[in-house]
Parts: structure tokens; C-alpha cells; sequence
């Protein structure tokens, strides 16, 4: 956006030192709507010109706008016309080349049958086809006015066009009185078309034969500001050729994001596009070259009536009506039938793709409300107290810590965007959930279509996918904006709860609650001494804190499975049968939850003596697991002491400090025993206590007093064992995710450290509790930028709404390339940010092989797959690229700008069925 404002502010400023005063008329082969919007309101711009309608000429589509004739852009998109003050840019937009409006509409060469000289000279017309043309769009007795440009683009060698420049000019004289013209500079006409319509973009209306007397029968245009028609009647056949809806809620692709590309892909979404996908053309039974033409008194040049037989098409501006004699049935989510005894009206109902109002989410909502509400009227009528201020508070801060995923999954300028992890982590939980949601009894992964999911603790995404299917939510909805506030509250209520089992008063319980959620590391330190923000460097020392608690769900639902574990627990009683089974049930689903918190709650029950307890949870939580896991693979785990404090000090992206590394090398080279064993203290130190922060301050309090009970003795010693295991243990392939062993010591030790500091003076709890929350601000602030760190763009969100209508069937997309995506500035489309899984999240169709970090971590082979992958995109033997995709049973193939198949999809027996230059999808037939 910047960039743009700066190229226009450098033409402008040369403009106005060559001739003292800025241009009122702009022009350029496209004008996005933001720079629009920066020219009229900076520079008072009226008028612009941009490209008339092509399909592929130099590498340009600007397809389904306002064919050759005048409109007020809207503010999202400039191809869309305005339909109000309020949502258009105040300044005129014409189109230069106008077309032949019965020759154009094709993808190659096409867009040369225009008014432009160059252009018809090329395709053998002379000055006698110009006049045709001015005669085509003359066509008053169908529009309140007309408009054609005249001129030849300036990098033209103008001696070649000289003789028919002058042919044009003699020709505008000569017709003058004919055609009642009236010439008129850009800039006021804009002045003209402003004052004219006040509020709208007009309706046209053009009705027109071959001008070249080549091909019969002739074609109807009608376009409003709220859809574009186009109709073709020849030899008594009337069909309906191009339909598109205009959608103010779709942004243009290049609205705020930069196009880094030579080419440029602009268009309307078609509910009918015979250029794009031949042979989908719909018949009427009406011929329109034999009806009349009738507009309505009412609308004025807006409405257009065709009557034929008694038979009747109404084009009205914002719908379309069929009366005595039946109408197409359209499969389209852009208009909806209202069928009658004597008509079928077409309502439109432009549809945008992943809009969250188009799921039942507010229902749920409500729900939630009204529970709430009626729950607290019982409990006033019935006497008993109210809740507690300081849990209103706890669940403000929940709400609070879920900045990290609110926002997330929804529409924006740029798309749908994603900040942070969300962008891999969200999208990976996201696919598993789409693929519960189809079907609760089979284990395929979509991930590797094929193979079964395995090695992963997936409660989490059943459960999630259980309550899509049953309660009939979007996915998008339940993970970043449901189970968020949920979760938070039954966390708040749960651990509210706990301490008071463990006898904390109302101010310990307040600030442990605010603690375990917004306490955070010294990581703020070396941004500090590096001249950096203060408030950043969360996991500087390697651990997320427990800000980002909602990034990672099956880590909060774990929490929430442990703290029920821990209130149900008795203190020093024999624990009764009934009791033991419930609580061996719980302990042992934290192994399909999050297996780390499994571990370390078996390591806590072993050392406070609770064998048959330890046991039971050990048994079920094997019993729960063991269908999921592949036996005789390598160990997940892997012994590597101090691999952490190492790593800290080696890493950029960490507490990056070469020169310590160096002497730790040196030392380790020269046996220098003393001196190796002082580094290792101190980076020992220094990773604990960075990442610990002011938490430190609870083991003072652990040291001080003694467990009040079961519960605390089990969290004392959850705490040491989630400290000591990530020292010890790196985690197989991915050796930093042994880390999240620390994520619930850091989770509890907050509410010790609460419970000391409540005893200083109210001052200074004040000034530890802001610098114990300075990275959690941080953290934060970067969730509530404007740009997201990955996105989905609106062309690729249609083109994965397209991929959900198909049947089920394999998708086999390109794998990620870190050379070519480096490349793609940001936010980024979310096959250039990592290797996810975005396709079946978004689409819920399996892909042949996606988000091979996932993969790798749950320890599935993918090479050969992503070999053959790359050999199919690059090959050029059809007949290996035809036995590749029976053999995988691969029903559809996914294009991106950074990856194209290089045979024909002829070839490949690949039928297109979505084509937005940017994103091909082909299906295999």
C-alpha cells in the first residue's frame, strides 16, 4: 500500500513540476481500488481509464467487469460497479479498447476486435468496422447515454497508424450529427458523470450483430451494479453465454497485498463463463432475436422486458424473471429460485466462501447467553451468592489470553488470514476436525491418504469434530472463537476450585488466576539488551508461555483434563472403587490429550506412592493409546542432556550468543573439565530462570510450606518432572518439542508464585505483576496487527469452496518450496508460508501428501511420495503422469502460481473445473 502511494505521489509531483497543476484524468492498463481511492481523495482525481475486458492478451485478465462503458468503481474492488455513494470511489472509471461486443468474448486473441487502431488494423478491419462500432455502442434508445474513447496507446510507433488516426478523426466528423456526438475530455466528463448520478453506477443495455458479417445471430448485454448478463440467440436458439454477480463483500486480490507477478489475474466470479469452461452455456426457451424489447416506464433505462410468444424475460437491476416458460435450473450459490405457478423470479444472493454468517456459530452463542441468564436468575431467586468479582476477573484475563486466536479464520482485506503459528499448528488440528466431522468410526489420515492416523494424541480433534457434526458449526468458528472461550472458562472455574481445596484466600486465588494465564519469561532481557522491543522475546529461552495456552488445544484441553483429575482427587481417603475407575479414565485419556501431561502426571503419582492408582492410569492410558501407535519404530524420545541450554545460545532466533558457543566448543575440544562444567551452570541458570521469569518466586513458596494435600503433592511434583524431563529428553526429528514438558510446570508454578508475592506490599505485587506480564503484552500486540503472518486470498478461498462441492475424492498439490516462496512477500498465501495442510482443512477432502512436519514428527515415510510429486509437476510423459495418478486413485490436481504441471491437462485426462490464473484445479477423469 505504501509502495503504491509512493509511485503514484512521484507522477504526480513530476506532473505538477512540468505543468503547475495535478492531471484530472488518470490511466494505466489497471487501477486497483485502494490507489482509487488515493488519487481522488488526495489528488481530486474524476476520471480514470483502465483496460476494457480480456481474457489472456499481454498476459493480463480483467474479466466480468463493465463492458466498454462508465461506472463508479466500489471501494473493495475496481471491477465491481458501485450501487451507492457509500461504497463507491467519488471519481468516473472508463475502459480503454472498448470491445466488439459480439467478437470479443474469447481467451485468445479476441480483445484485438476493439475501437483501438492498432488493434483492428492487426485482425485485417478498416475504418469502416470503427464506424460499425461507434454505430454499437450509439444505441441510445437502450441507455440513458453512451461513451467511447478514442486514442492509441503512446509506446505505439505512431508512423504505422498515422494515415488511419487520421481515417478515425475524418470518420468522428462525418458521423457527428448521426450519432449526436459530443466530444468531451476525461476530466469533465467525470465532472459530467458525477454530477449525473448522484448516487449509482447506471445500468447498460446493447444489443448487437457480427460488425465483421462473418457469423449470424447477434448478442445481448445487460449489465446493472448488481450483475452482468450476457445472452447469444442464433438460428432461433437463445442461450445464456456469461452471469456474474457483483459481490461488494469480495476485496480485488491485490487490494492491500503487492502482485509479484508479470502477470495479472483480475475477474468476477461467473455463475456462467462459456469462455472459461466451454460448453456450459444455458438454453432459454425463448429466441430473443424475434422477441421486443420493452423498458420499464418505472426504471426508466434500467429494466429491460423481452417478450416473445408470451413469453417474457425481465431483466431488472438486481433480479432476473422468467414468466411463461420455465427457467434453467442453475446449481449456483449466487442466486436462489423463487418458483411461482406463473414465474421464476432469480434472486441474487451473492455468496461469499467461508463467511462465517453462513454457519449456525450465532446459535450457539445465544444459547450460551440465555443459559447464563436463566442460570443466574435461579440462583438470585433461590438466595444463593453471587459470583465472585475476583472470578469475573480471572475470566476476563481468559478471555484476554484468546486474542491468539479470535481473530483468526476470518475475512479480511487480503483474505482469510492467520497470525502467528496458527498459519501450520491451526490449520494441521483444523484438517483432522474436517475429517472427524465426515465420519467418527474411520482413522484415514488426511494428510497421506492411504495410511491411518497414528502416534498422535488426537481426543482433541474427535471431540472437536464430534460437536461440527453434531451441533452443525463451522470448524473455523469452534477452534478459534468456541473453544477458546470455553475452555477458558471452565479452566478459571476448575483451578478456582483446586485452590480452594487448597485453602488460598480470595486475593491468592485472584492473582493465581490472572498468573497462570499472563505470567510470562525475562525473555523481554535480550530484546532489551539488543536495542529491541521491550515487549517481545516470549520464548527467547525456548518455552511458549502460557499466553499462548489457546495455540495449542490439545495442551488446554489437557489442562482442563488434569485439573478435573486433581479436584476429584481425595486427599489421604482410600479411594473407592467407583472413584478409582473415574480417575484412572481421566489420567488415562491425557495420553490421547497430550502425552507429555500423561507422563508427567504417571511420574507424579509414582513418587507420592499412589501404585495402584499410577497403575490404573498407566494400564487405561496404554489400553487408549495402542490402537493408535505403530510399534517397532524408533523411540519418540531421545537421551540429550542439556540439548536446550545448548541450543539457546546457537540459535538466531533465540538468546543468540556465538561467542559463548565458541568457548563451550573449545572447552568440550579440550577437555577442560572445570571450565566446561561453569558454562553448563550457567546456561542451566540462564534457561530456567529465563524462561521461568518472576515464576521463580513460587518455588520460594514450594519450599516454604508443605502440601495441603494429594492434589498439591501430585502438581509439586508435576512441576519438578516438567522442569527436569526437557533437560534430559529431545524429542525424535523435532528435537525442541520435548519443550512443551515445561509448558505445565510453568502452568502451575504461577499459582505459587501468586501466593507469595500477595503477602508484599500492594506496590510492589503491582510492579511484579506488570513485569512479570511483559512478554504476554507482547505476545499480544502481535495478534492485533492489520496484517496477518499467512493468508488465504478470496480467489483461492473459491477455489477450495469449489474443491468441498466435488465429490470425495484424493487432492495431489505441490509441495512446498522454501527457494520459491522466499520470494512471496506477506502475508503470505498459505502454500508459500510452510508445508501445511490448508487444502483438506479448508476443502475437507484428503490430499495425496501435505504438512510434512506433522508427518515427520509422527513418524511417517513420505519420501517416495514427495518424489514422484515433484516428477509428476516437472514430467513430461504423459503416460507416467496418467499410471501415477490411477495407481494413488488421485481424483483432483491443485496448481499455485509457484508450481504448474508442464504437460497439457489434456494430456493427464485433466478436466478443469476451477481457473483463476493464480489456482488451477483439474479433475482426473
Amino acid at each position: 500500500m505504501g509502495d503504491r502511494e509512493k509511485i503514484i505521489d512521484t507522477y504526480m509531483d513530476i506532473f505538477f513540476a512540468r505543468f503547475g497543476f495535478y492531471p484530472k484524468s488518470v490511466s494505466a492498463w489497471h487501477l486497483d481500488s485502494y490507489s482509487l481511492q488515493y488519487l481522488q481523495s488526495k489528488y481530486s482525481v474524476l476520471t480514470a481509464m483502465n483496460c476494457d475486458d480480456q481474457y489472456t492478451t499481454d498476459n493480463y485478465r480483467l474479466w466480468g467487469g463493465y463492458l466498454g462503458s462508465p461506472y463508479f468503481p466500489d471501494k473493495n474492488n475496481s471491477l465491481v460497479p458501485a450501487s451507492s455513494f457509500d461504497n463507491r470511489v467519488n471519481l468516473a472509471m472508463v475502459r480503454w479498447a472498448q470491445r466488439d461486443l459480439f467478437n470479443f468474448y474469447g481467451f485468445r486473441s479476441q480483445s484485438a476486435y476493439s475501437v483501438q487502431v492498432n488493434d483492428y488494423l492487426g485482425i485485417g478491419q478498416d475504418t469502416k468496422y470503427f464506424e460499425k462500432l461507434l454505430a454499437m455502442y450509439d444505441r441510445k434508445d437502450l441507455n440513458e447515454f453512451t461513451h467511447v474513447n478514442i486514442g492509441l496507446e503512446n509506446d505505439y510507433d505512431l508512423t504505422l497508424y498515422k494515415k488511419e488516426i487520421k481515417n478515425v478523426y475524418l470518420a468522428l466528423k462525418a458521423n457527428h450529427d448521426k450519432f449526436n456526438l459530443h466530444p468531451i475530455s476525461l476530466g469533465d466528463f467525470g465532472d459530467w458523470f458525477k454530477a449525473r448520478y448522484p448516487e449509482s453506477s447506471p445500468a447498460y443495455f446493447y444489443r448487437t450483430g457480427d460488425p465483421t458479417g462473418v457469423s449470424s445471430g447477434q448478442v445481448f448485454w445487460y449489465q446493472s451494479p448488481f450483475y452482468r448478463l450476457g445472452l447469444k440467440s442464433e438460428n432461433g436458439r437463445t442461450s445464456i453465454i456469461d452471469f456474474r454477480v457483483y459481490n461488494r463483500e469480495v476485496y480485488e486480490d491485490y487490494f492491500v497485498t503487492p502482485n509479484q507477478d508479470w502477470a495479472l489475474f483480475h475477474e468476477i466470479p461467473a455463475v456462467i463463463d462459456s469462455v472459461k469452461f466451454p460448453g456450459t452455456e444455458v438454453v432459454l426457451n425463448i429466441d430473443l432475436q424475434l422477441a421486443d424489447i420493452v423498458h420499464s416506464k418505472q426504471w426508466d433505462y434500467w429494466q429491460i422486458a423481452f417478450r416473445q410468444d408470451g413469453k417474457v424475460l425481465t431483466l431488472e437491476p438486481d433480479r432476473i424473471v422468467f414468466s411463461g416458460f420455465s427457467a434453467p435450473v442453475m446449481a449456483s450459490k449466487d442466486i436462489k429460485p423463487l418458483i411461482s405457478k406463473t414465474q421464476t423470479t432469480w434472486e441474487l444472493t451473492p455468496y461469499t466462501p467461508y463467511k462465517s454468517t453462513t454457519h449456525p456459530t450465532w446459535i450457539f452463542w445465544l444459547a450460551v447467553i440465555l443459559l447464563i441468564y436463566f442460570l443466574s436468575k435461579k440462583i438470585k431467586r433461590s438466595g444463593g451468592p453471587e459470583l465472585p468479582k475476583y472470578l469475573v476477573i480471572g475470566f476476563i484475563v481468559a478471555l484476554l489470553t484468546g486474542l491468539t486466536l479470535y481473530r483468526n479464520g476470518l475475512l479480511y482485506p487480503f483474505g482469510m488470514g492467520f497470525w502467528g503459528p496458527n498459519g501450520h499448528d491451526a490449520i494441521f488440528h483444523l484438517s483432522l476436525i474436517e475429517k472427524f466431522s465426515q465420519g467418527l468410526t474411520g482413522l484415514s489420515h488426511p494428510q497421506i491418504a492411504g495410511q491411518k492416523i497414528a502416534n498422535y494424541h488426537f481426543l482433541f480433534d474427535y471431540l472437536a469434530g464430534l460437536a461440527v457434526k453434531v451441533f452443525g458449526l463451522s470448524s473455523l468458528d469452534l477452534y478459534f472463537r468456541i473453544f477458546p472461550v470455553l475452555a477458558g472458562a471452565t479452566i478459571i472455574f476448575l483451578l478456582d476450585k483446586l485452590m480452594k481445596s487448597w485453602r488460598y484466600s480470595r486475593e491468592e486465588r485472584l492473582v493465581g488466576l490472572v498468573m497462570v494465564f499472563l505470567a510470562g519469561s525475562f525473555g523481554f532481557l535480550p530484546k532489551l539488551l539488543t536495542g529491541q522491543d521491550i515487549f517481545a522475546g516470549e520464548s527467547a529461552f525456548w518455552s511458549n508461555q502460557s499466553v499462548s495456552i489457546f495455540l495449542n488445544p490439545p495442551y488446554a484441553l489437557s489442562i482442563i483434563v488434569l485439573l478435573l483429575f486433581l479436584n476429584r482427587l481425595k486427599s489421604d481417603a482410600k479411594i473407592k472403587t467407583f472413584e478409582f475407575l473415574g480417575l484412572s479414565l481421566l489420567g488415562g485419556l491425557l495420553s490421547q490429550t497430550k502425552v507429555y501431561a500423561f507422563i508427567l502426571l504417571l511420574g507424579a503419582l509414582l513418587f507420592t506412592k499412589r501404585y495402584k492408582l499410577f497403575l490404573g492410569v498407566l494400564v487405561l492410558g496404554i489400553l487408549i493409546s495402542l490402537p493408535f501407535t505403530t510399534l517397532g519404530g524408533p523411540s519418540p524420545f531421545i537421551f540429550s542432556p542439556f540439548w536446550f541450554p545448548r541450543s539457546l545460545f546457537a540459535s538466531y532466533d533465540r538468546f543468540y550468543w556465538p561467542r559463548l558457543v565458541e568457548a563451550w566448543q573449545a572447552y568440550e575440544a579440550s577437555g577442560s573439565f572445570l571450565k566446561l562444567s561453569a558454562i553448563n551452570l550457567f546456561a542451566l541458570v540462564v534457561f530456567l530462570l529465563g524462561n521461568l521469569g518472576l515464576r521463580f518466586l513460587g518455588f520460594f513458596e514450594m519450599i516454604k510450606t508443605k502440601s495441603s494435600g494429594l492434589s498439591e503433592s501430585l502438581v509439586r511434583w508435576i512441576i519438578a518432572f516438567g522442569l527436569l524431563l526437557p533437560l534430559l529428553f529431545v524429542q525424535n526429528v523435532n528435537p525442541w518439542n520435548t519443550i512443551q514438558f515445561m509448558y505445565y510446570a510453568l502452568f502451575f508454578l504461577g499459582i505459587f508464585m501468586a501466593k507469595y508475592i500477595v503477602r508484599l506490599r500492594p506496590i510492589l505485587i503491582l510492579f511484579l505483576l506488570l513485569l512479570a506480564t511483559v512478554t504476554s503484552v507482547g505476545t499480544l500486540k502481535d495478534y492485533i496487527g492489520y496484517f496477518s503472518a499467512s493468508r488465504v486470498s478470496f480467489t483461492e478461498l473459491r477455489a477450495l469452496d469449489t474443491l468441498r462441492d466435488q465429490p470425495r475424492g484424493i487432492v495431489l498439490s505441490p509441495l512446498f518450496s522454501v527457494p520459491a516462496s522466499s520470494r512471496v512477500s506477506t502475508p503470505k498465501p498459505l502454500y508459500s508460508y510452510v508445508s501445511t495442510a490448508y487444502i483438506s482443512a479448508l476443502s475437507g477432502q484428503p490430499e495425496f501428501l501435505s504438512d510434512i512436519l506433522n508427518l515427520d514428527i509422527t513418524g511417517f515415510n513420505y519420501i517416495s511420495r514427495a518424489r514422484d510429486i515433484q516428477r509428476f509437476y516437472d514430467t513430461e510423459d504423459k503416460e507416467w503422469g496418467i499410471a501415477f495418478l490411477q495407481k494413488n486413485q488421485i481424483k483432483y490436481v491443485y496448481e499455485t502460481r509457484l508450481q504448474k504441471i508442464k504437460l497439457a491437462p489434456i494430456d493427464l485426462n485433466l478436466e478443469t473445473i476451477f481457473d483463476s490464473g493464480e489456482i488451477k484445479v483439474y479433475r482426473y477423469n
